[in-house]
């Protein structure tokens, strides 16, 4: 029998994110309880024949708000086999929306083993074999044109099992065409008593509302119109001004001087004060969102990289905009800093958490589509960006494209990409992200190599199968991210020698799609990785490097992920200042780094926090006398430990928070001795195969 106190977690990442933006991780609805039970009725109930059901609505009145609780309810998911679900956006493309319905589907199986870039038929093929047969319900969110629905309806098949889709749209024509003879449900605005409640929660949650501030209150939610989209930045926006009734008036003035007889434009009008009300300083945080393609998951890691390659001050935004109580202590890293400036996007609800990790940290995080519309028009008026997609005017484009410091490519027309960047200014360009998943980059490669003042550089191409020579030459890139698909006659990629000349470079990533399981070629990295004295995040898939011996100069390395077992001692001889430390192996690499003792001296890297071992062998877990004494989360991934290992870890690891995922734990039965782990902060258990779990009342 398990007792509560044996099982409290002291999560204090959590303490750092207000109520407010935690808020925004759950589905809150107003108003829509009705149409709650009704689609859940559709859902669950009447014909075994395949069903569609539509909800259709304007941008920011909360479609995808009540689709993903109907989605998330536990009866529902109880009642088909397999479900999945796809963001389509404005820009439809197929082959992402297959993508991530396959990745949804699957759940934690990989969708690809091979090293074939399969097609988009080769995808729908697999979709449909693993839809077959079975009740399934795809949720569908986010379809702009009947066009692209008349698309995606061919991956479903009807197998009369009671299949379901559920679609938003905001598109009346798409919503009709999609419905099953039946009406589509079209989303309501708020009318005035649910828009105040709402306001009310957001603000001032369950504490009174000072009834000095109701007039002016009802007022702003008035010119809401009753879309929630609006009293949730609106909501953020009064939250950063405080219990001032004279900042509260100022801010019913300037929404009601942007009153439009067109509600679209109102709308937006109302969403962009809360950009404009954002001081000077914060504004390129926000505007730099506009660089991810619309529905983007965005990793916060990869975001406070890329804030820093670009000489983005954290420091100086937290130290002058957040309120103390949000503030870092001194000496706090970089990243900690960034965090912070992220926390204070999301509580002004500019940004929203996609989710958190297992000990309470901003994992991933997103922005709204609408909030995304208007993220991008701003940073285009502002040129702080130019983002190239789909269907969009050239002429336009080029029209002011030569004047931008920043490219996303969001589009797969390889010709159209490569004539856009021809007519760019070569220095003036300091970032280029590629977004795209089908190019054949050799045009784009030839352009990219006159960017000689290039900062960042985010690469992924099936037609990228050995390292880009021309990388080298770009001596003041500070991130470079490359992905590759394939590569020449299956051989290892090498990283040349020549790799040192970018002496800036701070962050380095070098991967394989996700969907390609552990691939069997691997990057093979020169010794004089190690000269690059910047290198402060180096993130790797499956890797070799050169054997002979180099004096290691990376005392700025923070962050090393994804390290081969066999070269960890070229780490933990010279290398003292990691914070995070991800080693990911096979069997027979662990055995051969334990008989050189590699993980014998983990207690070298003085300031490690994060410890994850990925494929590890209970017989070369490291002695716990390597563990540093400052460990604070240990994680062990597809890897088998025993009862002894734990009991010994928890016992003598201070402030520790541990994961087991993916079978663990060797034994049917864990039993907890009492005081084994008396500093434990937060324990997390994922796919073991445990079935009785005994733990001390006392």
């Amino acid at each position: 029998m398990l007792n509560n106190k044996d099982l409290k977690a002291q999560n204090l990442a959590l303490e750092s994110i207000s109520q407010h933006a935690l808020q925004q991780t759950e589905s809150m609805m107003i108003g829509c309880e009705n149409e709650f039970e009704m689609i859940r009725d559709q859902l669950t109930r009447g014909t075994s024949q395949l069903d569609v059901v539509s909800i259709v609505g304007m941008g920011g009145i909360d479609k995808t708000t009540l689709a993903n609780k109907i989605y998330n309810d536990q009866f529902i998911l109880s009642r088909f086999d397999v479900c999945a679900k796809a963001t389509v956006s404005q820009e439809y493309c197929a082959r992402n929306v297959l993508l991530r319905l396959l990745s949804s589907a699957s759940g934690s199986r990989k969708i690809d083993k091979s090293h074939e870039q399969p097609d988009d038929g080769q995808l729908a093929d697999r979709l449909q074999k693993l839809l077959k047969g079975r009740r399934y319900l795809i949720f569908i969110d986010d379809i702009w044109a009947k066009e692209a629905w008349d698309d995606v309806k061919l991956y479903f098949s009807d197998c009369n099992c009671g299949s379901r889709i559920l679609l938003t749209t905001r598109n009346m024509e798409v919503a009709e065409n999609a419905s099953s003879g039946k009406p589509p449900y079209q989303m309501s605005f708020l009318n005035h008593d649910e828009s105040w409640n709402f306001l009310c929660i957001k603000v001032f949650e369950n504490a009174c509302f000072p009834p000095e501030f109701e007039k002016v209150g009802k007022q702003i939610v008035l010119n809401c119109k009753g879309l929630p989209l609006a009293i949730v930045m609106t909501a953020g926006l009064l939250l950063k001004i405080g219990e001032s009734l004279d900042e509260w008036k100022s801010v019913s003035e300037n929404i009601t001087s942007l009153i439009s007889t067109d509600l679209d434009v109102q709308c937006m009008r109302v969403l962009a004060l809360s950009y404009h009300h954002l001081p000077h300083h914060p504004k390129p945080f926000f505007l730099y969102f506009a660089i991810f393609p619309e529905d983007e998951l965005i990793s916060v890691n990869k975001l406070v990289n890329l804030w820093e390659a670009e000489g983005f001050s954290c420091k100086q935004y937290a130290e002058q905009y957040l309120p103390m109580n949000l503030r870092v202590a001194e000496g706090f890293s970089s990243k900690e800093y960034a965090e912070q400036c992220l926390t204070d996007l999301i509580d002004r609800s500019l940004i929203f958490i996609h989710h958190l990790s297992f000990d309470g940290k901003i994992k991933a995080c997103g922005m709204h589509d609408v909030i995304c519309e208007l993220c991008l028009r701003e940073a285009r008026n502002l040129n702080f960006v130019n983002v190239i997609i789909e269907d969009q005017n050239s002429c336009e484009q080029t029209r002011h494209f030569s004047r931008k410091c920043r490219i996303s490519v969001q589009s797969e027309q390889t010709s159209f990409v490569a004539n856009q960047l021809a007519t760019v200014h070569h220095n003036k360009v300091r970032s280029i992200l590629l977004f795209i998943q089908n190019p054949s980059n050799s045009r784009i490669m030839q352009e990219l190599v006159r960017f000689k003042v290039l900062r960042i550089l985010k690469l992924a191409s099936p037609t990228l199968d050995a390292f880009p020579s021309c990388v080298v030459d770009l001596s003041q890139l500070r991130y470079l991210a490359l992905t590759f698909y394939s590569s020449i006659n299956d051989h290892d990629i090498n990283v040349p020698p020549s790799i040192a000349r970018l002496q800036s470079l701070e962050t380095f990533i070098l991967k394989f799609p996700k969907y390609y399981g552990r691939p069997k070629i691997s990057f093979t990295l020169p010794g004089e990785i190690f000269e690059i004295s910047q290198l402060r995040n180096l993130s790797l898939d499956r890797n070799n490097m050169v054997t002979h011996k180099y004096e290691v100069n990376l005392q700025n390395l923070q962050c090393l992920s994804g390290l081969n077992p066999l070269y960890c001692d070229y780490f933990t001889q010279q290398v003292c200042y990691v914070r995070k430390f991800q080693i990911c192996g096979n069997q027979q690499d662990y055995i051969k780094c334990n008989e050189m003792k590699g993980l014998h001296d983990l207690r070298s890297f003085i300031l490690l926090q994060e410890l994850k071992f990925d494929g590890i062998p209970h017989s070369v877990l490291p002695p716990l006398e390597a563990f540093p004494e400052n460990l604070k989360k240990l994680a062990l991934i597809n890897t088998c430990v025993n009862l002894e290992d734990l009991q010994i870890l928890g016992h003598k690891l201070e402030a520790l928070k541990l994961k087991f995922t993916s079978s663990s734990y060797i034994g049917k039965e864990w039993e907890v001795a009492e005081e084994g782990f008396p500093q434990l902060k937060f324990l997390l258990l994922n796919r073991l195969n445990i079935k009785y779990w005994r733990v001390s009342s006392d």
